[in-house]
């Protein structure tokens, strides 16, 4: 067992020994050393007595505790123990008082609240906001700082810089997620006062009324058949089937059914759906098309690893943005309207309502809505129907509107018509006259 005054430069000198280990005690604090093993490492140590009992603690390992820290802690350790104390146990609380100073660190927060609150308690695409709000980069800056420590500063800071990336809606849902957050902090004592409290949204929240012109259809429609890449194919089944964005984004193979056939349907179970209820969805010969030109690269239809699903919808929607604003600024047209990708759902709906005279009953069907008067209820316990002929109906005469916006701007007039006196023949109801949609401008868009 060597013994010398142990010296920064001395041990960065140690080699490894051919096999075991060797220990070099330090001259000028002699119950203190330094073990090197064959591996390489290289660990500090300090001999004393507990309970009359001569024992080895180990301190840490070097560089990460350097020299004049392990013999510090050495002489703290050799004191303890003259004084009747158990450094292991001190040791212990230690670890203690670090673990525990870690779970209320940001991170270490927002992840108990995952486990015990959201994972358990909440539907898979809730959990996946929280996680992205919690534990995904707007509050990276966070993460190692103790909880108690984030101000209301710290929030509305994190709000602005989320709506300056134009998306003033995923600040306001933002500030629900860490309201949530914070308050279960509080129920918890981790915290004394929630940072958002008094912290109001940036934006009003107002339920939006944007819905889509022919025209605009035809010039979104038009762009989309030349855009590149996943998402040209996405944002037109996000189209034509008026679904929600999630629901599209994860789509799987598996829940296409026939869909080589007059029958395909897209099968959404339940813990994909807002409402936690099974939706099918009958594809329209234009979606299933779309569909069967994509590469199979694994479960999910639209994906780049093949294991999740696609992500950058807002990075895709600007360069789609910038895309038409182009293609207009070509033709001397002005750029349309800001417009967001909910507002084709919204788009569908009213145009089956107002243009294509889709029974109302039907159209709630097509988007998986429980808040029409056949089916709330008393009325929704006996009506199970699912009108999936008359959703097929609707969604081909639907997608064969979009597509033909450019082709023949007077189509959809008698394809209204059509598709009007379709429905009141088939349900035995008194047709009645389809709204004409206004002359629209012939489009003109460069190859």
């Amino acid at each position: 067992m060597p013994k010398l005054r142990l010296t920064a430069a001395a041990v960065d000198r140690f080699q490894p020994p051919a096999k075991g280990q060797v220990e070099y005690y330090d001259a000028h604090l002699p119950a203190f050393g330094l073990r090197v093993s064959y591996s390489g490492a290289k660990a500090w140590f300090v001999m004393t007595r507990i309970n009359g009992k001569l024992t080895r603690l180990t301190l840490g390992r070097y560089p990460a505790l350097s020299l004049a820290e392990a013999r510090e802690k050495a002489r703290q350790v050799i004191e303890n123990a003259k004084a009747g104390g158990d450094p292991r146990r001190l040791e212990a609380e230690e670890r203690r008082r670090k673990a525990k100073e870690q779970q209320t660190t940001f991170r270490g927060t927002a992840a108990l609240f995952m486990e015990r609150y959201v994972e358990r308690e909440l539907r898979p695409n809730t959990a996946r906001e929280y996680r992205r709000i919690l534990q995904g980069s707007d509050t990276a800056a966070w993460r190692d700082r103790p909880i108690s420590s984030i101000s209301k500063d710290d929030v509305v800071d994190l709000l602005h810089r989320i709506e300056e990336r134009g998306s003033p809606a995923a600040a306001n849902r933002a500030l629900a997620y860490l309201g949530k957050f914070f308050n279960w902090s509080l129920e918890q004592d981790l915290i004394t006062v929630s940072p958002t409290a008094k912290v109001r949204a940036l934006s009003s929240g107002k339920s939006r009324e944007r819905v889509l012109t022919p025209e605009e259809l035809a010039w979104l429609w038009c762009t989309l058949n030349g855009y590149p890449g996943l998402f040209g194919g996405l944002f037109k089944v996000l189209l034509l089937t008026g679904q929600r964005r999630s629901e599209v984004a994860g789509m799987r193979w598996d829940e296409l059914r026939s869909l080589n056939t007059s029958e395909a349907v897209w099968h959404l179970p339940p813990e994909r759906t807002k409402n936690a209820q099974s939706h099918l969805v009958p594809l329209a010969p234009a979606v299933r098309t779309i569909l069967q030109m994509l590469p199979r690269t694994g479960p999910l239809v639209f994906s780049t690893t093949s294991k999740t699903a696609v992500s950058g919808f807002s990075k895709a929607k600007r360069q789609l943005d910038l895309r038409i604003a182009q293609l207009r600024s070509d033709e001397h047209l002005a750029s349309l309207l800001p417009w967001t990708l909910h507002d084709l759902r919204r788009t569908m709906v009213t145009t089956m309502n107002e243009r294509l005279s889709v029974p109302p009953h039907v159209v709630e069907a097509v988007v998986n809505h429980i808040s029409g008067p056949a089916k709330r209820g008393v009325a929704g316990v006996y009506n199970r129907a699912i009108y999936l002929n008359e959703r097929r109906n609707a969604l081909n005469h639907w997608a064969d509107y979009v597509t033909r916006l450019v082709c023949d701007n007077h189509a959809s007039d008698s394809m209204a018509l059509q598709f009007a006196q379709g429905l009141a023949q088939q349900e035995q109801i008194p047709s009645r006259p389809a709204r004409l949609i206004a002359a629209m401008p012939e489009v003109h868009l460069q190859s």
